[in-house]
């Protein structure tokens, strides 16, 4: 088995100075085979291999291969071909394509002045552009004049029928392969100086036919063709791929404008607004022209938003290519760009559809992601991308697909892989969209060979002012400023002439300080955002002053009208004035009167206050005796509450079936009529019980309400008055009910409540006391505001405030206070 390693010397070198792949192929080379990493110790023997290997000429940043591998392998230095073999190869090939048969014979003839000349102007270029650390992608190799005859040999024969037209598709191949490249604009005008150079000197007669102004080619200035009911059913009717001249940029810029117009309607998700300034016309066209080419790549380098990805979307819609972007999320890996890619040759190598690949530096997530591109570049096949499985079902489906094409190959695995990897890599078209900026670029560009030899470069130059004009006329076409045409304009040219002025400052500032400062494109267009912005809200706030303004001076107006009328009614006014004046005098006259008249009255209250302090002093003797009477009856209150819990309703149905109930009962029973105002008899008194006749028959009344029971439970105390109290002192005083040691039945509630009357030993006589004292504090308060300090709610026992809290009236209460204190 013969293997070929091809870019030996691209491994990264560790920091010992070693490459680990080439040391594991010196191990296989010297020791016939290496140890199983599965099994340690196993030492698997390779038999019968002989390795071949490629790599580029070391320098210039590019690695050397280690002596002790280089000491295996004869080496042998690979030079370019000689001038006559150049010339023979692409004399072949051009000679062939631009026979008579084909095109003119004026065309025919200045073919073979063509191809010396192309080399003779390449090598020139090679001399002169040499690679630096800033330049290092100025490589030119033999790849350069295959694309300049690739691009030469799409023309067909309506379309490039005089010398003229010759000459202008070569400068533009020319132009297009090795001159889009430049970083630098002095570069592109000595690349023109010598490119006439060499011109005179291999076309002699035939200069004097050399274009002095460059011209561009495109093909897809054709429309597509309509339908017609005799067409056979097979006819394509996608716009023909004719190579062409453009007939000039305002042709090509109203194409474009439709282009991006049927972009917008079918593609979803991406709304393109583009500007096509010169440039931006240019670039599309040179992209076009890339991705038009089988196998055709392309390396995009610029700033962030000079409109690499746009204008790579807008060119794979108009060479009616589906276009992919990796979606970049945390997660992401090699195994889901595997996964991707694998989808991308499905597309372009199963189906043969064009698909172009966008991939920007931003979704360089791991360096090992430019390893599949690199391969993909230099031979467009990934190891083991698809299993084995996998391509099985490929092959089942390409097998008819080899036949239609490619009749006379037999569909071996071997050539349904190879079929299929040529097919990918003629469909698939990759998009590099790099940014100049830093040393990633440039380092990226020495490990991945492949990225600059495999794609051809367009570099981006910053736009120029007419560029920047023509957005700022774009983004502040629809802007309504307030004022004239001639104004706006100036507006217009201020902007462009604004981010000009910050990247000479940026550049100046770089040379002073060595100090990168970049303003970009998308510079440009945030600043126009962001002034369409500041000015929409500048003119709100003044619109709002305006009539802020407006309003106040109506309200003057209004003031002014207003201050008209209240003179007039100033004078009217000063004339009752003087006789408001009069009268306001006879009435001081009279306060003067009541002031008197209120002395005396003070002197009154004063005395009545007097009268008040000796009536709190009086009270606070009476409240010391009721609280020793009422610490006294506070167990019997307790017995008498607990009592009134045990009462039942069956208890009371059994006094009332009593024929001849106790004395007591029907004493007690007296009471309650008293309490809920009913019809006693007239005071008779009963000789055999010492004491008056009971009212027994309303009792019985009384006690067959259903709801007597909650009646006499809920009973409201403060419906008792002193003339209730008068009349049951004297049952209270029977001897029975004082001896009584157990309260029963309805006597518990009673003493409930008519126990804290009785302890607190007031009579009715009391309670006329207590309102006597009510109707002074009343008094004594409607008289001086501020009574006597005395006088005042005292803090008092829970037993005296269940008392007081009887009393519902705020004077009441106070008076009682005084009262008890």
């Amino acid at each position: 088995m013969t293997v070929f390693i091809d870019d030996v010397n691209m491994p990264v070198i560790n920091e010992w100075g070693d490459q680990i792949t080439n040391e594991i192929v010196r191990q296989m080379i010297e020791q016939r085979g290496f140890y199983s990493l599965d099994r340690p110790g196993d030492f698997s023997t390779i038999m019968d291999i002989q390795l071949l290997s490629a790599m580029i000429h070391p320098g210039g940043g590019r690695n050397d291969i280690p002596n002790r591998l280089k000491r295996h392998l004869c080496i042998f230095n690979c030079t370019l071909p000689s001038n006559n073999s150049i010339d023979q190869i692409f004399k072949s090939i051009g000679v062939g394509y631009f026979c008579p048969s084909r095109f003119e014979e004026e065309v025919v003839q200045i073919i073979p002045f063509l191809v010396p000349m192309t080399r003779v102007f390449w090598q020139n270029v090679k001399i002169k552009m040499l690679p630096t650390p800033a330049n290092f992608h100025y490589v030119f190799n033999l790849r350069d004049l295959s694309r300049i005859w690739e691009g030469i040999l799409k023309v067909k024969t309506e379309e490039c029928n005089t010398v003229e037209q010759v000459l202008k598709l070569w400068c533009h191949e020319c132009t297009r392969v090795i001159a889009d490249r430049f970083t630098m604009e002095k570069d592109k005008m000595w690349f023109l100086a010598r490119m006439r150079i060499d011109a005179e000197s291999h076309l002699e007669d035939l200069f004097e036919k050399f274009p002095d102004e460059p011209s561009y080619w495109v093909d897809f200035l054709r429309d597509a063709p309509e339908p017609m009911e005799d067409d056979d059913e097979d006819m394509s009717l996608e716009p023909p791929k004719i190579y062409e001249e453009i007939p000039s940029f305002e042709f090509v810029k109203n194409k474009v404008m439709i282009f991006m117009s049927q972009f917008n309607e079918q593609i979803r998700g991406f709304n393109m607004d583009l500007v096509f300034f010169s440039d931006a016309l240019k670039h599309l066209m040179i992209i076009s022209r890339i991705l038009s080419n089988p196998r055709g790549n392309a390396l995009l380098v610029g700033v962030g938003g000079s409109g690499k990805q746009s204008l790579t979307r807008l060119s794979s819609f108009m060479a009616g290519y589906k276009f992919f972007q990796i979606t970049l999320t945390r997660a992401y890996n090699t195994g889901n760009l595997t996964e991707d890619l694998k989808f991308m040759y499905r597309i372009s190598g199963l189906e043969g559809t064009g698909m172009t690949f966008i991939f920007t530096d931003n979704e360089i997530k791991e360096e090992s992601f430019l390893e599949f591109i690199n391969n993909i570049l230099s031979s467009g096949e990934i190891a083991n991308l698809f299993a084995k499985d996998e391509m099985d079902e490929i092959y089942n489906e390409l097998i008819p697909i080899m036949k239609k094409q490619q009749p006379r190959r037999p569909p071996t695995q071997e050539n349904l892989y190879d079929f299929f990897i040529t097919r990918a890599r003629s469909n698939l078209h990759i998009a590099l969209c790099f940014s100049p900026v830093g040393e990633k670029f440039r380092l990226r560009s020495l490990k991945f060979p492949g990225l600059i030899s495999g794609c051809i470069i367009d570099w981006f130059q910053k736009w120029p002012t007419d560029a920047c004009v023509a957005v700022s006329r774009h983004y502040l076409g629809d802007l309504e400023l307030v004022c004239s045409p001639k104004v706006k304009d100036q507006v217009v040219d201020i902007m462009s002439w604004i981010h000009e002025s910050v990247q000479d400052a940026c550049f100046s500032y770089y040379d002073r300080f060595r100090r990168l400062t970049f303003v970009t494109p998308k510079s440009l267009i945030s600043f126009l955002e962001s002034y369409k912005i500041l000015y929409k809200q500048k003119q709100v706030h003044i619109v709002i002053m305006s009539e802020r303004m407006s309003s106040g001076l109506d309200k003057l107006d209004e003031a002014g009208a207003s201050v008209s009328v209240l003179k007039k009614d100033l004078v009217e006014m000063n004339k009752v004035i003087v006789v408001a004046s009069a009268e306001a005098e006879e009435v001081l006259a009279t306060v003067e009167q009541s002031k008197a008249a209120a002395e005396i009255v003070k002197v009154e209250v004063a005395q009545k206050k007097g009268s008040a302090e000796v009536l709190v002093k009086n009270i606070s003797a009476v409240k010391q005796v009721a609280e020793a009477k009422l610490e006294k009856a506070l167990p019997a209150l307790e017995e008498a509450e607990a009592a009134l819990k045990t009462i039942k309703a069956a208890d009371i149905a059994t006094v009332r079936k009593l024929g001849k109930p106790p004395y007591l009962i029907t004493l007690i029973m007296d009471c309650v009529c008293i309490l809920f105002r009913r019809q006693i008899k007239p005071i008779r008194p009963d000789t055999e019980k010492a004491f008056i006749q009971s009212s027994w028959d309303e009792s019985l009344k009384v006690m067959s309400d259903t709801s007597f029971l909650r009646k006499i439970v809920e009973y409201p105390t403060d419906l008792i008055n002193a003339e209730m109290v008068d009349m049951m002192i004297p049952y209270f005083q029977y001897p029975q009910a004082v001896d009584s040691a157990q309260p029963q039945f309805v006597h518990c509630w009673l003493c409930d409540n008519l126990m804290h009357t009785k302890c607190a030993g007031l009579t009715g006589r009391d309670y006329d006391k207590i309102m006597s004292a009510a109707k002074i504090v009343v008094q004594t308060k409607s008289d001086n505001k501020s009574a006597s300090p005395g006088i005042s709610l005292s803090v008092v026992s829970p037993r005296k405030q269940v008392f007081l809290s009887r009393l519902s009236s705020e004077t009441t209460c106070e008076a009682v206070s005084a009262f008890i204190s």
